[in-house]
């Protein structure tokens, strides 16, 4: 009897008896289970940081080449698709083999209205791609994740800076025009110049659509994703290069233009960096491409 009291099992933590009214799991007295099975719960994590996000340059890269790939293919396959809606309804409309004919429908005012309509399909798909690619398919936060706030400022700062930044732009362009050819004969120009309808959906394209999609990739997405690697410096320089060198085309011999975007581009781009947030820049961009919406509405700016 003295023996088996001896005995008496204890727990293999702290020493303690273990008598058979008390809880214990594995040979822990409860204290111990207990301490045990908190120091497996996760801690906390803060909120995440828009500088170090999960993907690397691979994934902004690749999402930079998808939202590229959208608003060239949507529109081509837009154009297929009406296409062949007109061809069974018995519309008028060129024959395939007509290189031509085919130019002349292309730029006719109905399907240069398709190819913009089609071009806000491929943001909706775009930005649908980098929600998943950002959350994980729901596992983070889409906004916080990108980096969503004012940066310790309020919204009347951010309309103000974006005047600012607005006015500086008219006037350094201003000032460039007397010194770089502007021509207007550009595949931009040309829509505008195709119809009321046309300017309309450019409009609201560039006001509602653009400055969000472009925002999420380029300072969202890629920028995140380089900066996770590279310096300040070199993030900077990549991600502007990377937002004008996709406008040149459509900008081409506007070198004027191309100037200002480019500008407009360096400008979100150091304010991302300097504020770790996407949401400035959406801003800026909206409000700054809704001043020459209105203007293309009026008919008095390409």
């Amino acid at each position: 009897m003295v023996d088996q009291l001896t005995s008496t099992e204890t727990c293999r933590s702290c020493g303690t008896p273990l008598n058979q009214d008390r809880f214990r799991v594995d040979g822990l007295c409860s204290s111990c289970a207990y301490s045990v099975s908190a120091s497996r719960v996760e801690a906390p994590q803060g909120p995440p940081d828009p500088d170090h996000p999960r993907w690397g340059p691979p994934t902004g890269i690749g999402i930079w080449l998808v939202s590229v790939a959208a608003i060239v293919v949507l529109p081509i396959i837009a154009v297929f698709v009406w296409y062949f809606i007109q061809s069974a309804r018995g519309g008028p409309v060129p024959s395939l083999t007509s290189r031509e004919g085919m130019l002349e429908w292309l730029k006719s005012p109905p399907l240069l209205l398709v190819q913009v309509l089609s071009t806000m399909v491929a943001h909706a798909i775009t930005i649908a791609i980098c929600w998943g690619v950002v959350t994980g398919f729901g596992k983070r936060p889409f906004l916080e994740t990108l980096g969503w706030g004012w940066a310790g400022h309020s919204l009347w700062y951010w309309v103000i800076f974006s005047a600012c930044v607005l006015l500086a732009l008219l006037t350094v362009t201003q000032l460039l025009s007397r010194f770089i050819p502007q021509s207007e004969d550009n595949s931009f120009t040309e829509l505008l110049r195709s119809s009321r309808e046309v300017r309309i959906a450019i409009a609201g394209l560039a006001t509602f659509t653009a400055p969000l999609v472009e925002e999420t990739v380029y300072r969202g997405i890629l920028f995140s994703g380089l900066r996770r690697y590279l310096g300040f410096a070199a993030t900077v320089f990549l991600v502007t290069v990377m937002f004008t060198g996709v406008h040149v085309l459509q900008y081409w011999g506007a070198w004027v233009s191309i100037a200002g975007l480019t500008m407009l581009s360096l400008t979100l781009t150091i304010v991302r960096a300097r504020t770790r947030s996407v949401l400035p820049c959406v801003l800026i961009h909206t409000l700054n491409n809704a001043f020459f919406s209105v203007l293309i509405l009026m008919n008095k700016a390409s």
